[in-house]
């Protein structure tokens, strides 16, 4: 996403009229509390969004029932959730409370390289998730993404996502400001070109593109589950009720996660806006050099709360990361099982019978072993 963890210059000399000099320049963009306040923020995310990725893809990578296409795009998700945390987070702290670049220009160059290509593969994986989902409740016996189609699909997705990305290497570079401080910032041949490229590879690429085919997609998702008719007098009626239980809750998380993507990176994309398109008054710089650190530690949240949606809505990623707790083991197998009950009017004596036959068709074959945790 655009200079992710840069200042305009507009916001550098904002800092200038706040605390410590270097000279004539202050080397903090922010007084002692606000920049405690950033460091305790940014700390926050790195340590629970490092934490719940990790218990993501342990529990998928240990647990062979959650070995679908579904959650090989999530651990796609939270691997790209990884990047962002230990690379962009640790730089863009830095960027947000002190002035002069001192990580060097490589680093300046692949922080924020390694940001935008991890956010994009983010969206895309959501993107990708989302059409497995669609064609598997809406055309379940015309198209299905097996495990090959989605690796060739993830494959495809970091391709896209390295190229698109690629521009950020070559124009990020270290910019004299004042008395021989560097900043990291964007240094294109003709300032229309960065706009471009904004606009075109960032905003509509990298958000509302993407977004919108999202959209598209759960709406028609829900049309289809809402308006299906399924026979609760047999038992493959109880069967088919049950698996599109299952479905509509995996749809759900899956929304939310989409939403609190959307939402998330949205205050940024307004302040980047504002700052390219905007005439902004001196108030008005003002408010964009408090709303920035804000808006980006707003986005960059994003990848710490996917597993915090996963366990809210997925009983088996919570039963997962509980038993990884207790587990006390890094490598032993996770085994999963099914809540799966009847309802009261299933448990009539009538429907008994194909209730209970249904729960024990929905449940797959446990898993034996010693090594196995029991969920």
């Amino acid at each position: 996403m655009s200079n992710l963890t840069i200042f305009t210059d507009s916001q550098s000399n904002q800092s200038a009229e706040t605390n410590n000099t270097h000279g004539d320049i202050n080397l903090w963009r922010h007084s002692p509390s606000v920049t405690v306040l950033c460091i305790i923020a940014y700390s926050i995310v790195f340590v629970v969004g490092l934490v719940g990725n990790f218990f993501v893809i342990s529990v998928v990578w240990r647990a062979p029932r959650m070995k679908n296409v579904t959650n090989l795009f999530i651990v796609n998700l939270a691997f790209a959730d990884i990047l962002v945390i230990l690379l962009a987070v640790p730089g863009t702290l830095l960027s947000h409370i002190y002035v002069p670049w001192i990580l060097g220009e490589v680093m300046c160059k692949l922080l924020v390289y390694v940001q935008g290509v991890s956010v994009m593969a983010s969206l895309y994986s959501l993107l990708a998730v989302t059409l497995d989902r669609y064609f598997a409740i809406c055309f379940p016996m015309k198209f299905q993404i097996t495990t090959r189609r989605a690796r060739v699909m993830l494959i495809f997705i970091w391709i896209l996502a390295l190229s698109v990305a690629s521009p950020w290497l070559i124009y990020f570079t270290l910019v004299p400001y004042k008395n021989g401080i560097l900043t990291c910032t964007e240094e294109w041949p003709l300032p229309e070109y960065g706009t471009v490229y904004f606009i075109v590879a960032n905003l509509i690429f990298c958000y509302v593109f993407p977004l919108a085919i999202i959209t598209v997609c759960y709406i028609a998702i829900f049309i289809r589950v809402f308006n299906r008719y399924i026979p609760t007098d047999s038992k493959d009626g109880h069967m088919e009720k049950i698996k599109q239980k299952s479905k509509v809750k995996v749809v759900k998380m899956l929304v939310a996660v989409v939403v609190v993507f959307a939402l998330s990176w949205l205050p940024l994309y307004i302040v980047f806006c504002l700052d390219k398109f905007a005439t902004l008054s001196k108030e008005g710089q003002a408010i964009i050099f408090i709303a920035a650190p804000v808006a980006q530690w707003l986005g960059l949240s994003n990848s710490c709360v996917n597993p915090i949606l996963y366990a809210f809505f997925n009983d088996k990623y919570l039963k997962g990361f509980l038993a990884i707790i207790r587990s006390g083991s890094c490598t032993s197998r996770l085994r999963i099982e099914d809540s799966v009950r009847c309802t009261n009017t299933e448990r009539s004596t009538f429907r008994e019978g194909s209730c209970k036959e249904s729960i024990k068709r929905a449940r797959n074959v446990s898993f034996q072993g010693d090594d196995n945790v029991m969920l």
